[in-house]
């Protein structure tokens, strides 16, 4: 029985040391993050088309004659097939409200394309012609950094960095000196649920906020409308356990 037990107690305690992501030796643990500053060369026109009608059909024409105008209407602006997508056709039942009571009031059928641009100098060239289309009553933009990985894998680097240069500090302030990296990673080790285990790095900023006005406004838009897009910043965290002598 004793035996029995002796064993249980080793290997929970084998268990534990196995589960814990920290040293049993001398250590530091340090969170290093970096923002780097980027450009956004991507601009994404978002348009979204939707009719309700008492039929189905005459909806789903009306959706389909736009989506055929829309298109065209890219084409005209010499935007690549590649960078036009749309999405399946939504469709569902509509309803109004008239004295608390729910009545049917004919279908709805919805459907948003987007257009990315890669020449934001275009930007009031292509906005003017989708607003003189008269497609939908609101176009949504978003702006973003076509090469995400190469601007937070910069980040990483200078978040690594950080962590090294926090991490000195820590010990020089204890007399103690860093040695080896025990562990490095983008996760939070200390965290029990490992669906939360997620990289953190992302690209943000006011540029990727979306942007959207009613048709009565864009109508004033021109094709010299002045564009800036500022700037961007791509961030990063790594999580460094180093030892200490």
């Amino acid at each position: 029985m004793k035996n029995s037990i002796l064993l249980c107690l080793i290997n929970l305690l084998a268990a534990t040391a196995i589960a814990s992501p920290l040293p049993q030796q001398p250590h530091i643990y340090v969170e290093g993050s970096a923002q780097v500053e980027v450009e956004p060369d991507t601009i994404t026109f978002s348009v979204e088309l939707e009719k309700t009608l008492p039929e189905l059909e005459a909806a789903k024409k009306d959706v389909d004659l736009r989506s055929i105008k829309l298109i065209q209407t890219c084409k005209e602006l010499a935007i690549p097939t590649a960078n036009i997508s749309t999405t399946a056709l939504r469709i569902y039942p509509s309803f109004t409200y008239r004295n608390g009571e729910q009545i049917p009031n004919g279908t709805s059928v919805s459907r948003r394309v987007d257009i990315k641009l890669q020449d934001l100098s275009r930007y009031g060239e292509v906005m003017k012609a989708l607003v003189d289309a008269q497609i939908s009553k609101t176009v949504s933009t978003q702006l973003s950094v076509s090469k995400e990985k190469e601007s937070t894998d910069k980040a990483l680097e200078a978040a690594q960095e950080d962590a090294k240069q926090r991490a000195r500090m820590i010990a020089r302030s204890q007399g103690k000196r860093l040695a080896d990296v025990y562990s490095i990673s983008e996760f939070m080790d200390r965290r029990e649920e490992v669906y939360q285990l997620t990289p953190a790095r992302s690209i943000a900023g006011q540029s990727s906020s979306e942007l959207k006005a009613e048709m009565s406004s864009l109508m004033r838009v021109g094709g010299t409308e002045p564009f800036e897009p500022g700037r961007m910043v791509a961030t990063a965290k790594v999580y460094v356990v180093y030892l200490l002598k």
